[in-house]
Formats: structure tokens, sequence, C-alpha cells
């Protein structure tokens, strides 16, 4: 037999001997331990059968004893019985889960045990409450002692199951462990009987090995000598990756030898992060099974060299891999030059790929070599295959009438391939992906090799269609704006005068008939004609604002620039406005160095004075304080008017120099359009200075700007008439007016103030009639013919007439023109009656049914409208009380009901849907009728809101008076006699 067969057949019969003597131990053992628990597991059940007596009779002494005695502490032993008794049945049925037969017994001994103890039980409670001879009576029988044998019974039945179990189970362990001796000791004669014979096959087979290993060495040394002359680096690692083999090109490189590395890991040798990488590497040859080829970094004396490395596995005669070799051939310097090549054409792609301009190569066939991105999204597509003659029907390209097809061979990257440079060439490009069409400026360059042949072409291209829309813009824009001047012109001069002209005859009349030189006004048509004229003047100022913002912004406003008078400038502008704050019992003071002077426009440095103190005014409350200051700081002047009002908040300071921008004064609707401050600045900005605000809240504010100092204006002394024969004779004023009604207003202005009038509608005879009557002023229009300005400058040039005072009363708004020809007021129609009179003035001196019980509450804070709602009331035989915000309305129906409410919403410092609310609210006013009455757009939740709480909601934009009358009939129950 075949040694290493016979060594084989040794050990199998010696491992096949050890192996059932193993299985019979192991089985023996395991039995052993199953008895050992069930030994404990029968003692267990023996233990609480035995606690399941002696604690049912520890509980029957307990109960007893408290029987007999009556005292408390026998109970003590009983209620532990109980206790234990509950936990041993516990435990009882678990240790009995296996055995059906014991657990049909336990399910007897539970109910006789719980019955035992209902019967001691009973026998406590009996005790308690009739004491013990009835007690010791009652349980004189044989129930008791016939329950504890039943118990006994059982108990017993158990534990002698259990005991013939353990015993069974016993005798069963023995057979086994006599059976196991047996096994075991002819097991090991059988063992020693083979070692023998397998001890001559093993030596056998040493020898042979021996010689075969011999061979294996000289073998293994001829390959190390081809491996050592080999330039690659060739490695072999187990499947551990411990190395086995280097060769000299590994040790050269890594300056170690084949004894230190055999052994050894990558992580021996190697930082981790390469050790990780070879040794993935590896594992992924071993799984693959087949040669792999990786690129893998390893370390070298002038730094970090790339290999080439082919793994593969060796494998065993068996079939299974034991090793892996590899061989890594150093690629470095054709890895470093591949590098620099991929860099520069990364850098060049980077390049022309971020380019704004297009960019298109295309070889000498015409195919496309390269085209960027912003090419593609100009020429609104790719590179195409489609050969150059088509290029042009392809892309869409036109000569720059944007009509006729550009010729194939005369497109720019076309010239480029035949060798022509191309500068600026322009095209229209349009197709689908551009619909709108894109204007391109384009320069191409041959592209050619080293010996000067053409190899193709490339061209840079623009988008310029910007450009072109931005040159044609701004022609249209040109012709746009001098258009846009020409109405803005037409617009300012048809505003002027379509509005002030009528405006101009609805405040002069009003001032008339308010002066009752017609006759007595009762005091409601007094009234009704305050309003009148104040709405007029309202108005007057919103439409002279915004037209003097539109020529602002227009650049139409001349400036008279001169030397002005600070204190001259302040007296004016005081004298205007002082009455104003007397009526809010302010006190203004002022004060500026003597003969200070400022270069401004006369006219607009007071325009700016009256808006900044008449803010002051209007936002500084009763009893407050207002100062205009002016002060010489080196070559300018500082002019400031500080106020003691409620200041501005930070949020605030800019905003209120926009355009109708309104700043409210707390609890009180906002006047005017938000117009005054905006002028104000750009007038000052066009004087060359700047409006600027200091204020805090609480603190009042300071608005201050600065002009350039002037030389002081001497004061001009005053004078009379020197063709005045009597000192106390009535001033002459000659009015030069073409337009009949506009002269009687004038006439009768003056006339009604004392003055003697002359009328003079032929303006070309003014300068003989004026030397004639030798006027003490004359007021002059320029809308005549011939025109005011030529009037004017005759009269300022004739000797006769020339130092006879003009104030020019015009539509046309020109002041600086007036001054620069001599005139000595400048008034805008409309003209107020006392601006007419100073301005005169200031000339003279320089030259020398039954009603219900109670009343309907009207609560409107427009005075007009209230006047109106009122009036009509009251010609119906209402009584009708008034409240002009929230708060009085608040305070008169708190003090006392009316008969009905008509009530705005949009009030001041208390709102009507406030009122609404709290007065519905009250139980005392829940009934009263309101009437809604109201300009204001409403939501659709805040009208079903109204609806379900007042009577009525009518809309100021509609018709609402017959409504309002007809549902006042309906509410009101006392209704006006007929009389009314």
């Amino acid at each position: 037999m075949n040694p290493r067969r016979m060594i084989g057949v040794g050990f199998s019969l010696a491992l096949v001997v050890l192996l059932s003597i193993g299985i019979v131990s192991y089985r023996t053992t395991t039995r052993f331990e199953a008895n050992a628990d069930w030994v404990t597991h029968t003692r267990e059940v023996l233990e609480n059968l035995g606690g399941v007596i002696s604690n049912s009779s520890a509980a029957e002494s307990g109960a007893r004893g408290y029987v007999m005695t009556a005292d408390r502490i026998y109970l003590q032993p009983y209620w532990t019985a109980r206790e234990r008794l509950d936990r041993e049945l516990t435990s009882l049925r678990k240790l009995t889960a296996d055995n059906p037969r014991q657990l049909g017994r336990l399910d007897t001994l539970e109910p006789l045990v719980k019955r035992r103890l209902a019967l001691l039980q009973e026998m406590i409670d009996l005790r308690e409450s009739r004491g013990v001879e009835t007690t010791w009576l009652s349980f004189q029988t044989n129930k008791e002692r016939q329950v504890m044998d039943e118990i006994q019974a059982l108990i017993h039945e158990m534990e002698n199951e259990e005991r013939e179990s353990l015993k069974k189970r016993n005798e069963e362990v023995k057979a086994s462990a006599r059976a196991t001796i047996y096994i075991i000791v002819f097991g090991s004669v059988l063992a020693l009987a083979i070692l023998p014979l397998a001890g001559m096959a093993i030596n056998h087979e040493i020898k042979k090995r021996q010689r075969a290993e011999e061979a294996v060495r000289e073998s293994e040394q001829r390959l190390q000598a081809v491996l050592d002359n080999s330039p690659a680096v060739i490695y072999v690692k187990d499947t551990q990756g411990r190395y086995i083999l280097v060769n000299r090109r590994f040790e050269d490189l890594f300056h170690v030898t084949r004894a230190q590395v055999e052994g050894k890991t990558d992580y021996d040798l190697f930082p981790k992060e390469m050790a990780d990488n070879f040794r993935s590497n590896d594992e992924k040859v071993l799984r693959a099974g087949t040669p792999l080829e990786f690129e893998e970094v390893a370390p070298s004396d002038d730094g970090l060299h790339t290999y080439i490395a082919i793994k593969f596995t060796l494998r065993h005669f068996l079939g299974f891999a034991y090793a892996v070799c590899g061989i890594s051939t150093d690629i470095t310097e054709r890895k470093r030059a591949q590098e620099d090549l991929r860099q520069q054409k990364e850098i060049l792609q980077s390049i022309l790929g971020s380019m704004g301009d297009g960019v298109a190569v295309a070889d000498e066939n015409g195919k496309f070599l390269f085209f960027n991105p912003a090419a593609e999204q100009i020429m609104g597509l790719g590179a195409t295959d489609a050969p150059p003659d088509e290029w042009t029907k392809r892309y869409g390209v036109y000569l720059p009438d944007t009509i006729t097809p550009y010729s194939p061979e005369d497109l720019p990257l076309a010239r480029a391939m035949r060798g022509e440079a191309v500068d600026g060439a322009e095209l229209f490009v349009r197709n689908p992906n551009t619909p709108g069409g894109v204007w391109v400026n384009v320069t191409g360059r041959p592209l050619k090799h080293e010996d000067g042949t053409v190899r193709g072409g490339v061209v840079v291209f623009r988008d310029v269609t910007l450009a072109k829309q931005a040159e044609q813009a701004l022609v249209r824009a040109k012709e746009e704006a001098e258009r846009t001047s020409r109405f803005k012109d037409q617009f300012l001069s048809t505003m002027s005068h379509e509005l002030r002209t009528p405006l101009n005859a609805i405040l002069g009349f009003s001032e008339l008939l308010s002066a009752e030189r017609y006759g007595t006004l009762n005091e409601r048509q007094s009234r009704y004609i305050t309003h009148i004229h104040t709405s007029g003047q309202h108005l007057l100022r919103l439409i002279n604002d915004i037209l003097e913002l539109s020529k602002i912004e227009a650049g139409h406003i001349a400036l008279a620039v001169e030397n002005v008078s600070i204190g001259d400038a302040f007296a004016e502008v005081l004298s205007v406005l002082r009455p104003l704050a007397e009526l809010k019992s302010q006190t203004i003071s002022h004060h500026a160095e003597p003969d200070l002077a400022v270069r401004a426009d006369r006219t607009r440095f007071k325009q700016i004075l009256l808006n900044l103190l008449g803010n002051a005014i209007k936002f500084t409350p009763a009893g407050g304080h207002v100062e205009l200051s002016a002060g010489r700081t080196n070559d300018e002047v500082r002019i400031a008017v500080q106020d003691t009002g409620p200041g501005i908040p930070p949020e605030e300071q800019q905003r209120i120099f926009e355009v109708f921008y309104q700043l409210r004064k707390s609890g009180e609707a906002a006047e005017g359009m938000g117009l005054g401050l905006a002028i104000t600045r750009r007038l000052l900005e066009l004087q060359g200075s700047r409006l600027a605000l200091d204020s805090q809240p609480g603190q009042g504010s300071c608005f201050h700007f600065r002009l350039p100092v002037a030389a002081a204006v001497p004061p001009v002394a005053p004078q009379k008439s020197a063709l005045r024969g009597k000192s106390e004779e009535t001033p002459r004023i000659l009015v030069i007016e073409d337009d009949p009604v506009a002269g009687q207003l004038i006439q009768t202005h003056l006339t009604a103030s004392g003055y003697e009038v002359v009328l003079c509608n032929q303006p070309g005879r003014a300068v003989e009639i004026v030397a004639e009557l030798q006027p003490d002023a004359i007021t002059l229009d320029i809308l005549m013919e011939p025109t005011g300005w030529e009037v004017l400058l005759q009269l300022k040039n004739d000797e006769r007439t020339a130092s006879v005072p003009i104030i020019v009363v015009t539509i046309v708004d020109q002041p600086g023109m007036g001054a620069a020809l001599g005139a000595d007021e400048y008034l805008v129609k409309p003209v107020e009656r006392s601006a007419l009179l100073a301005a005169v003035q200031r000339c003279l001196v320089r030259r020398g049914g039954a009603p219900p019980k109670r009343p309907i509450l009207v609560i409107e804070d427009d005075t007009p409208t209230r006047e109106v709602i009122t009036e009509l009331l009251t010609e119906q035989g209402y009584a009708v009380a008034t409240a002009a915000d929230g708060a009085q309305a608040r305070a008169q129906v708190a003090t006392s009901l009316p008969e009905l409410v008509i009530l705005d919403l949009l009030l001041p410092r208390v709102s009507g849907f406030e009122l609404l609310a709290e007065w519905r609210a009250s139980p005392r006013t829940a009934d009263l009728p309101v009437f809604i009455l109201t300009s204001k757009d409403l939501t659709r939740e805040e009208e079903i809101r109204l609806r379900g709480h007042a009577e009525l909601l009518l809309r100021k934009e509609q018709p609402w008076q017959q409504d309002l009358l007809s549902q006042l009939r309906r509410a009101v129950t006392q209704k006006a006699p007929e009389s009314a």
C-alpha cells in the first residue's frame, strides 16, 4: 500500500476512535448534567410541597392562637403563611409545567388550599364579631380536618411521583456510565495498535519530501536570479498581505533587504494611506482570480512615483490561491508629461469655455473641431456636421440688411479656412432658436501647420446686439425726450392757465362776498363763503406745489441770484406767519447778525423760509416756541428753523423729503400733499445748498441749510411820490390789464382798501397814460398784446415813468425774468387779496317742524361734509348734534344717548370701527341705531361685519341723500312735523 495512503488510513481510524470516544463521553456528560438538573428540579418541587404543608399548619396555628387569646400578634404568622402559600403554589405551577399529571393534582390542590384559608379567615372574622365561645362551637366540626386531609393526600401523591422519577433517572445515568467506560478502554487499545504503523509511513514520507524540497530550493534560486535582474519591481505576498519574496529592484528602491521584508506587510513599510490602497488592490485580485492592472503610487528618493502594477494570483496544485504576485513598472515621467498636457488642455478649455465671445475651429474639410458654449449661445445652435456650403442656411446668417443671406464662400470661417484674415466682419443671425435675431461681429484667422500649409480656420465672434439696440434706442430716446419736453412745457403752460384762471375768480369773488360789499351775509352764508374760500386756497396751494415741483424736475426754474438781506427776508416772512402762531399761542423768536446777507434768489429764498417756518408752526403744539436764526460761518451763512414740536422719528427723517410723503401729527389727519419739503429741498439744491435735519422724538426738530455770504444790502429809504401834490391824497394805482374780469377783481380789492384805481385796458398806450397820471404804483399783466414784458421794459427805460413801482400780477410764473427787467414785486395768479395789498403797501413804503326729543349725532371729520349732512337733516326738522372726531363722539354718547348715529369710518383719534365695536359691546348702547356713511373701500370681511352691527351702510361716492332720509323716517320714531 502507498505510504501516504497508509498514513491517511491510520490517522483516519485513530480519528474515528477518538471521535467515538468523544461522542460517548459527551453524551454521558450531558446525561450527568441533565440528571443533576432534574435532581435539583425534583428537590425544589419537594421543598415547595413541604412548604405548602408547613405554611398551611402555620396559618392554622396563627388563626387558632388568635381565636383563643384575641391577641393580634398571632395573626402575623397567619398572614405571613398566606403570602408564602401564594408564592409556593405559583412556583409549583412553573416547576411542574412539563408534567400533566402533576399539573392536574395542582389544579385540585390550589382550591383546597384557598378553601382552607377561607375557613381560617371566617374563624378570625367570627372571633372578632362574636367572641371565643361562639367561634369555638361553630368550628368543632370535621369539615376543617377533612380539607386538611385532602391537601396532605394530594401533596403525598405529588411527592411520591417526584421521588419515583428521580430514582429512574439515576438508574439510567449509572447504565450510561458503565457503557462509556467500556468504549473508552476499547478505543484506547485500538489507537495504540495503529500508532506504530502510522509512524513508519510518516518517516518514509518525510524523506521523500526532503528530496522534493531540495529540488524546489534549486528552482527558487534560479527564479530569484531572473527576478533580481529585472528592471521592474517584483514581489510576492501571501493572502494575508505578508511579503514572501521581493527582487533586488524592490530592495534598492525602498532601501530594505529581503530578510527585512519577509513576513512584513505593506503597513510595516509604507504610510497607512498607501498601504490601504495596496491591500485593497491585492484583495480585488484574490476575489477576481484573474490578472488585474492598477495604477499605484509609491515613495522614492525624489518624491512619489507612479507605477503600473500587473497583479495576479499564485495557485496551489489543489487549485486554491495562496499568494499574489505583482510586477510594477515606473511610469512617473510618462505620467508627468500626460499631466502637463492635460493641464494645458484644461486651461485652454476653461479659458475658451468661460469666454463671453464665441470661438469656433474647423479643419480644412469644414469639420468643426471646437465650438465653445458662448458660440452655441450666440448662434442658437452648436457645431454641425453640415458642409460649409450649408452653414448659411443652417445657422441663418444674413448680411447687415437682415434680409439677404450671406454667401457661404464669404463667411468669415470659410475665408479663414482658405488662408484669409478677417477683421470686424458684421453679420446678422436669425434662426428658430434666435427668432429676434442676433448681431455678430466676427474676426477670423487661418490655422497652419509648421510648414505653413493651411490646416483649418478659427473665428472669434461677439454678440453686439445690445450695442446695436442701444445705438437705435439712443436715437429713439433723443426724439422721445424732445417730444416729451415739448409736451411737458405745453402741459405746464396749460395747467398753469386753465387751473389758476378759474381759481382766481373763485377766490377773488369769495373774498368780495365775505367783505359784505354787496349786502350783509347771515352766519350760515358767511360760513359757506369761508368754506369756499378755504377750499379754493387749499386747492391753489396744491396746484402751485405740483406745478412748482414739475417745473423743478423739468429744469424750467430760472433763478435770479442776488444779494438778499437776511433781516428783510425774516421780517417779511414773520409778518405773514406770525398771526398763525398767535392763533396757537406760540411764540416766535428770530435773531441774525446785523447787515447779514446771502447770495440767493430772493423769491425762492422767502419761499423756503415760508415752507420751513410754516411747517414748524403747524407741527408745534399750542404754547410752543419756534425760532428762526442765521449766523455766519466762514464764507457761508447757516439759516435754521428750530421748534419745540414732537420731533421726527429716525425712521422717517429721510422719508419726509420724499414727494407726496405726509408726516402725520398724532391723532390728526394729514394736511397738504407732502410736497413742501420736497420742493424746499430741490430749491436749495438748485442754489448749491442742502437741506439738513436734526431731530429727536420729544425734543423738537431743527431744519437748517447754508448759503454763500454776500455783501450787506443797503436799506431802501421810504419815499413818497414826488409827483403827488399833497401827502394826504389817496394813493392812485394804475391797473394795466386787458382781461375785464381780472381787472375788475383787482380794482375791487384795491378800492375796498381805500385806494384810487384807474383801469388801463390798452397796453400799447401804457407809457403815455403812466406819464400823464403819475400813479403811485402800477399792476401789470404779462399775457397781453403787446406783452407785459415789453411794457415793463418801456416803463423802466422811460425817465418819466422809471421811478413808478411796478407789481407784476400774472399767470406766468417767471419771477426771475420779472426781477431782471426791473419789476418791484411779482405775484402769480390767482392772487389773494392780502398778498396784493401787502405788495402795494411795500411799493408805497419804498416810494415814500318739531324735532325728535333726542338729536341725531353726525360724526364726520370733514367740515363741509358735516355741514351738508347737518343742513339736510335740519331742513327735514331733525335736531342735529355733531362731532368732528371719534374722541368727541365717544364723549357725547357717554354723556347723552342720541336718537341715532350717522357715522363715518375714517376718523381722527378713534376710528369708526372702534366706536361701533365699543357701542355694540356695551349694554347701554347695544341697541343704538347706527347708519354708516363712508367713502372707504371696504374688504368683504369689513362689509359683512358692518352689515351685522349697523342698521344701514351708505357710500359717499354714490347718491345717498334720499336713501338716508327714507331710512331715517323708518328708524326715528318721532318724525318732523309736516310744516318742517
